[in-house]
């Protein structure tokens, strides 16, 4: 199988979010469709995504990709990292993406956003470098906090890649919606980057019956409480945020 991207790169690429979101979250519903091709759930699962990304082809950039789970990851200093997105100038054609499986074995939610994270400077980040004539690009998730934030660059565009992949805006407002009714959360009306025209989460519900909804989208889609509660927060799907 090869992963089959398009997309306008000036757009992707560009610095202002308001810009690049939306084209970023497209290319992600790409290849979460091609990932779950025979319907497999709500949930990108890590066997999956690795799988679906050995041989990928971005604007007619063909790539194939090494992955590396099998040993502790270091930076050029030394330090501990969780993942890493890196090329080879005497090996034109390859990408080599890890993640520290040994200190991950017991997170496999955050060994899965690690490697979505990676993928997204696969998508974005390995093409434009080669397309610019660079012989090498190399980056690094340097922490779980680090895959939360936002901002500029290529860091925040793979941490949007990542969100929109794991946890779509529009599949996690409907299962938020369905789960919010059945367990009686009042709802208002606001702006959000998921349904547009539905309802979202109003402020001042009983913050246990939240956080089981938080819990149970965690397991929906195979991330970590945390993770859901950010993309809540981050397409405004909860009123004041979680």
């Amino acid at each position: 199988m090869t992963l089959a991207v398009t997309y306008p790169p000036a757009a992707a690429l560009n610095p202002r979010r308001e810009t690049a979101a939306p084209v970023i979250r497209a290319v992600a519903a790409q290849v979460r469709r091609q990932i779950l091709a025979d319907g497999g759930g709500t949930a990108v699962e890590l066997p999956l995504l690795l799988a679906a990304s050995r041989e990928i082809e971005v604007n007619g950039c063909r790539l194939s990709v090494s992955w590396d789970f099998g040993r502790e990851l270091r930076d050029e200093f030394g330090g501990p990292v969780l993942g890493l997105c890196d090329t080879d100038p005497h090996e034109p054609g390859w990408a080599y993406l890890a993640v520290d499986g040994p200190s991950l074995a017991h997170r496999p939610d955050l060994a899965l956003s690690t490697a979505a994270h990676e993928v997204g400077h696969l998508v974005f980040d390995v093409p434009a470098a080669l397309a610019r004539g660079e012989r090498r690009y190399r980056a690094v998730a340097r922490s779980a906090e680090a895959l939360d934030r936002l901002g500029r660059g290529a860091e925040a565009r793979a941490n949007e890649f990542m969100g929109a992949l794991l946890t779509p805006p529009v599949a996690l407002h409907t299962r938020l919606l369905a789960l919010a009714r059945s367990e009686g959360l009042r709802l208002t009306r606001g702006a959000n980057q998921g349904r547009p025209g539905s309802p979202i989460v109003a402020a001042g519900n009983a913050p246990d019956a939240l956080a089981g909804i938080v819990a149970a989208l965690a397991g929906d889609f195979g991330v970590s409480e945390r993770f859901v509660a950010v993309r809540l927060s981050r397409y405004g799907l909860v009123e004041g945020g979680v």
